[in-house]
């Protein structure tokens, strides 16, 4: 009994002492077992936050193409949007274009009648003052006739005195004579007389006509003066509106331009976010089958941790046991001051274990921070092969061009196809283009995106061939019926092996359009070599 006391006592107060410095009940238990298992578990800890690592990089790779997918459906919607407020606009300026030619067409006959008004009013007016010159010449003659009338009257009274003193003749046959030739001469004069008063009748009756029509003629002339008055500020009105409908057009236009090129970067950036993440669906994949071993690697560990679980029940067990030994001791302690004394001397043998225990627990901390040190070289590692395999990826050959058609406006018709030359060089990143014979050609094997633009503003058809070598691939077609600026465009994603070539193709009788502001554009560039 005095001899197996202390043992269990040492036994237990080692157990006990070691729990508060360890401050974990694992990691006491791990200190007395194999340590290298330690480091599998830590490795595969560090792999597991590896691969998280990269499964988030993938998310986010993943949520940023989504949104830039979100942006470019965005951008498309609103791109058809002012494309479809651009044709409304072409039509509105096409009405507004012919209401204006119908509208200086009748301006130009409304001057044409005012000015035959004018020159009827002119003549009227011409008619007017003769017919009035006329009556007043009629009236003065009239007056005449009348004075003369009344000489006449008078000299018949008195013809008798003045015939006797006058001449020897036969009175009564001179008075004969003067009275017929004075009744001759009035009656005459009264016949003069009435053809004078009637012709100015018709005169006067004449001139009212007149009067009424060149006041109708007036008025008529001020309505038409009224309605070339509001002519003119409509006419005013539809300019202003046609100058502001064209700039809103040539807004439009800008804007779609600046649509266009931004969709164009956006499709460059979604295609390299698709290399991206098919480079990293293959690191995925690779670390998939890494996770897979360590998984394996740590099913052991966890058989492993089970078996120490279990040691360590067992030392809980027997530290139970020994805490009730304990307490019995402690009684058989009281009960027995004399045994004090061995007791110190076990506690001091207790301090001694405790001491061994801490110099054991530094050793662990020693070897942790060892292996620390081997998963950070580790990650250093990963890092450097991580870059080497970014340096590998971006040390492949690039190749990308983009091409406008010509600045001299139309192209075509031709008799026969022709082979579209786009002559101006946007981009050119590995001389693939040959701008002189309008030809892509493949400089090495691997998968090709192509995609075209073209244009025209007159009526009828326009359409082009895409052609591999001579095998033709796609046609685009469309009828420009309303005489506006109309455009086709397409896109194909093409595998080519190494000298392949690409080119458009204009069929006979099509025509399209250019100018510097590149309606037309041919463009290209390698997804991946195969």
């Amino acid at each position: 009994m005095t001899l197996y006391f202390p043992a269990a006592f040492a036994s237990n107060s080692s157990t006990v002492s070691e729990e508060p410095i360890s401050n974990s009940p694992d990691r006491g238990s791990l200190s007395a077992v194999n340590i290298p298992q330690t480091s599998g578990v830590n490795s595969s800890g560090s792999c597991e936050l590896r691969l998280r690592g990269f499964e988030e990089q993938l998310e986010n790779l993943k949520n940023v193409n989504s949104v830039q997918e979100g942006a470019l459906s965005a951008v498309t919607v609103r791109l058809n949007m002012s494309e479809e407020q651009l044709d409304h606009l072409r039509t509105t300026n096409t009405e507004l274009q012919v209401r204006l030619r119908v509208t200086e067409v009748t301006v130009e006959q409304l001057q044409t009648d005012s000015q035959a008004h004018s020159v009827l009013l002119s003549e009227l007016t011409s008619r007017l003052e003769s017919s009035e010159r006329n009556g007043s010449e009629l009236t003065f003659r009239q007056n005449i006739n009348t004075k003369q009338l009344e000489e006449l009257r008078n000299a018949d009274s008195g013809s008798p005195s003045i015939l006797n003193s006058e001449t020897d003749e036969d009175p009564q046959n001179l008075s004969v004579t003067v009275k017929l030739r004075a009744a001759s001469f009035l009656s005459e004069l009264e016949t003069r007389l009435s053809e004078g008063e009637k012709h100015l009748e018709e005169l006067r009756m004449v001139n009212a006509e007149l009067r009424a029509a060149l006041s109708v003629g007036e008025k008529h002339l001020e309505e038409l003066k009224t309605e070339t008055t509001e002519l003119e500020t409509r006419l005013s009105v539809s300019e202003e509106q046609l100058e502001e409908l064209k700039s809103e057009n040539e807004e439009l236009e800008a804007r779609q331009s600046v649509s266009e090129n931004q969709l164009e970067e956006l499709k460059s950036e979604n295609t390299e976010l698709k290399i991206r993440l098919s480079v990293n669906k293959k690191q995925l994949e690779d670390l998939k089958t890494e996770n897979t071993e360590l998984e394996t690697r740590q099913s052991v560990g966890e058989e492993q941790l089970e078996d120490l679980k279990t040691a360590k029940k067992e030392l809980e067990t027997r530290q139970s046991v020994n805490m009730k030994q304990l307490e019995d001791f402690r009684r058989v302690n009281t009960e027995r001051e004399t045994r004090l004394n061995i007791s110190e001397k076990q506690l001091e043998d207790l301090n001694t274990e405790v001491t061994e225990l801490e110099l054991r627990l530094s050793t662990s901390e020693k070897q942790l921070g060892e292996l620390r040190n081997q998963n950070t070289g580790l990650r250093f590692r990963l890092t450097e092969s991580f870059d080497q395999l970014k340096n590998k990826s971006s040390g492949e050959q690039r190749v990308a061009f983009s091409a406008g058609l010509t600045d001299s406006g139309p192209v075509g018709p031709f008799d026969v196809e022709t082979t579209l030359i786009f002559s101006k060089i946007i981009t050119n990143i590995g001389n693939a283009y040959n701008a002189t014979a309008g030809v892509f050609q493949a400089p090495v094997r691997g998968l090709y995106f192509f995609s075209f633009t073209a244009a025209d503003y007159q009526k009828g058809y326009m359409g082009l061939h895409l052609y591999r070598n001579s095998q033709p691939i796609t046609f685009n077609l469309d009828l420009n019926d309303h005489g506006g600026y109309a455009s086709t465009s397409n896109s194909v994603a093409l595998q080519l092996e190494a000298g392949d070539g690409v080119r458009l193709s204009l069929p006979a009788s099509y025509r399209l359009y250019d100018d510097p502001r590149n309606f037309s554009v041919f463009s290209g560039f390698l997804l991946f070599p195969l």
